[in-house]
């Protein structure tokens, strides 16, 4: 029996929804050779001294060596993240780039977002991208090791380390999860019918090819001003402190746009929405692996005109699945997932969804890095460039950093023009125009 004082520090059991995320990599990697990826950007007044960076960053992976382990499996067929020895840990990778001009900036981030990384115990690299005028941070990161929330946690953990600060620790401890199987069994039914019911009718998704097209992201920052009146509009029509449900309407409708002018068959919208309603301080805790459910909403593509309607009917939705604890039984369900190879977890996730996981993908982020410099240099703006899965290979991502809200636009060009693209972005950008 392994020594629970120990056993920690040289693995951590994957949790159900580990276990999904996981499974979405194997199959980005199997569609694309890329895995389950996202970047963190942090915009940043003046770039930090190279070197002190680097060695910073060495010393931190150190720190923690968790973060340069790899998914294995325990003789109870439970899978775990297998801790290296510190001695057996790499330094972290940090590569740089001068571009001409700053409409430059985001190309360079997003080719590192679409590259692999280099072998089973690298999941995170950092470039830092500069021009004349503007300097950027990005990390980008591996999903099965960390969710948005937590990479901006782990971030902020990186910023106390630098600054010296004792004491820091990541929670590791997370139990096997070999029992309740009754529970589990019956909340893998639940989902089951849930499902069943969502996918009845065809849905809405964009096709692709199989074309290894690499993502693409256009991003616009709203300024304090624009993110106010943005807020605001969210609070006046949807509710105070309700900015998803507006935004993910808002969403919806421009997309519904987008795919009556290219002709997209299906009568009905699936959206999976991220939830995860730990707060900032249990984030910084909790900053590895993933600590989220979902709710999944499903529109029908003619009600999606009127505004009011399809904000009641998403919070109708949302306060249906907190009633019937649909997102627990998303987690208890996933845990029965874990026994299976990831070939057949994948397998029976495409089954349970009918090959479609969504019409596309949303989130929306509240800043998790509580910090307002990165080492000595001010942080100006924070965003996310995350690479859609594919299916369904688009998807809308909102962030909010120091009262300035962001939004992203993650797609494929075998999937959306670049002209269908600006027009989904420009629409959003007018999002913070509005009164």
């Amino acid at each position: 029996m392994e020594d629970p004082k120990t056993s920690y520090r040289t693995k951590r059991y994957l949790t159900g929804i580990d276990w999904v995320v996981n499974a979405v990599d194997y199959a980005s990697k199997a569609q694309s050779g890329i895995g389950n990826h996202s970047e963190i950007v942090l915009e940043l007044e003046n770039p930090p001294q190279l070197r002190t960076l680097q060695e910073a960053l060495n010393r931190f992976i150190r720190k923690f060596p968790v973060l340069a382990g790899y998914p294995s499996r325990a003789l109870n067929l439970c899978p775990y993240w297998k801790i290296p020895p510190v001695e057996q840990t790499p330094g972290l990778r940090l590569q740089i780039e001068q571009v001409d001009d700053d409409s430059q900036c985001l190309s360079s981030l997003a080719n590192q977002v679409n590259a692999a990384f280099r072998n089973r115990g690298e999941h995170l690299v950092f470039i830092l991208v500069h021009s004349g005028g503007k300097s950027f941070l990005g990390m980008v990161f591996d999903h099965r090791l960390l969710d948005a929330k937590g990479a901006e946690a782990l971030l902020h953990l990186f910023q106390q380390f630098y600054r010296g600060e004792d004491h820091l620790q990541v929670s590791l401890t997370h139990p096997a999860h070999l029992n309740q199987w009754i529970e589990k069994f019956r909340a893998g039914r639940q989902l089951n019918r849930f499902l069943l019911k969502l996918t009845k009718e065809p849905l809405r998704v964009l096709p692709f090819d199989g074309r290894k097209e690499p993502c693409k992201f256009k991003v616009v920052s709203f300024n304090p001003d624009q993110s106010a009146r943005l807020t605001a509009a969210a609070y006046a029509s949807a509710g105070y402190l309700m900015f998803l449900p507006y935004a993910l309407a808002k969403s919806i409708q421009i997309i519904h746009r987008s795919f009556e002018k290219k002709g997209i068959p299906g009568a009905t919208y699936l959206i999976p929405v991220p939830m995860d309603t730990r707060s900032k301080e249990e984030a910084r805790k909790e900053s590895l692996f993933n600590h989220f459910s979902f709710f999944v909403f499903k529109i029908d593509s003619s009600k999606t005109g009127d505004l009011n309607a399809l904000l009641a009917e998403i919070k109708k939705q949302m306060y249906e699945q907190v009633k019937n604890k649909i997102p627990e039984a998303i987690i208890n369900a996933s845990c029965l997932m874990r026994i299976a190879s990831l070939p057949v977890t994948n397998f029976f996730l495409k089954l349970m969804s009918k090959k479609h996981f969504a019409s596309f993908s949303f989130s929306y982020l509240n800043n998790a890095y509580q910090e307002n410099r990165f080492m000595q240099a001010k942080v100006l703006n924070i965003f996310h460039l995350p690479r859609t899965p594919k299916p369904p290979g688009i998807g809308i991502f909102f962030n909010q950093f120091d009262n300035k809200l962001n939004v992203t636009l993650s797609y494929f060009e075998d999937l959306l023009s670049e002209e269908e693209a600006e027009q989904i972005i420009k629409s959003l950008e007018a999002l913070g125009n509005e009164e």
